[in-house]
């Protein structure tokens, strides 16, 4: 697990990750909206570069890097589909036009900018400070209690395939010879044993909720103590000053591509 989930104990604690969780979701939200506001990719790759300084800032580098494949996968798939689809008047070749494959690029900085936010954000914000954050930004308890069980479940289901893929490994069973669809066939069946222990594992975390009385009170204390302190209100106000250059763009039109049709 070590190496696809890298622990945070071992990790650079940073200013970002002594923001409190509240300011941590306003700036995923910020990030969110700057990437999606704009057409052209200039402007968001400007969106692209403030998210990588914060990334850099949280020295979080490594996260980013194991997922190099599917952000690759990304870049082939947007731009591809993208520059096809759609049109322009400055034809290219073929289907291609300037404007069409502007758009894909953008798009494909859209879609990176805002998994590089994510990850920003798990990379500084631990399940417990984020489920408290939730709470105090009035999401219901059982809500936010879901969604911090999912972030931490997510690397569970992850360990059980590993589990399961390494014992039939051990039994005998070669993953690595035959084409592509060949072995691919081969990890179909891991998906039996994956389902039936993540079923049993989700059956046991119920009659453990349910034996230490879940939402049998609601009124309820917390280990952790969040508090918005100065450098949150620092950083909320450079993101809105952020947020706010980008939807002034976009209202004046500077930031879309004239010409393309979708």
């Amino acid at each position: 697990m070590q190496k696809f989930f890298p622990s945070r104990p071992n990790q650079a604690i940073t200013f970002l990750h002594r923001l409190d969780p509240r300011t941590k979701l306003a700036l995923l939200l910020a990030s969110f909206i700057m990437a999606l506001l704009p057409q052209r990719p200039e402007q968001v790759a400007l969106a692209a570069s403030a998210v990588l300084l914060h990334l850099s800032l949280a020295r979080a580098w490594p996260w980013l890097v194991r997922l190099r494949w599917l952000l690759l996968i990304l870049a082939l798939f947007s731009i591809t589909v993208w520059s096809l689809l759609a049109k322009g008047p400055h034809l290219l070749f073929w289907r291609v036009s300037r404007e069409s494959l502007a758009f894909g690029v953008a798009t494909f900085l859209k879609l990176a900018t805002m998994l590089t936010a994510g990850l920003v954000l798990l990379a500084t914000t631990s399940n417990e400070e984020l489920f408290l954050g939730l709470v105090k930004l009035r999401l219901p308890y059982p809500v936010a209690f879901a969604f911090a069980l999912a972030l931490r479940w997510a690397p569970e289901i992850l360990a059980t395939a590993l589990r399961v893929k390494e014992a039939q490994q051990v039994r005998g069973l070669v993953w690595e010879t035959g084409s592509v669809l060949t072995r691919l066939k081969r990890h179909l069946p891991l998906l039996v044993p994956i389902f039936l222990l993540t079923l049993r594992r989700s059956q046991t975390m119920a009659w453990a909720l349910e034996a230490r009385g879940f939402q049998m009170h609601h009124q309820r204390s917390y280990l952790l103590n969040i508090q918005l302190a100065s450098q949150d209100w620092v950083a909320l106000a450079l993101a809105t000053l952020l947020v706010g250059v980008f939807f002034a763009c976009h209202l004046l039109g500077w930031d879309r591509i004239t010409g393309l049709a979708i």
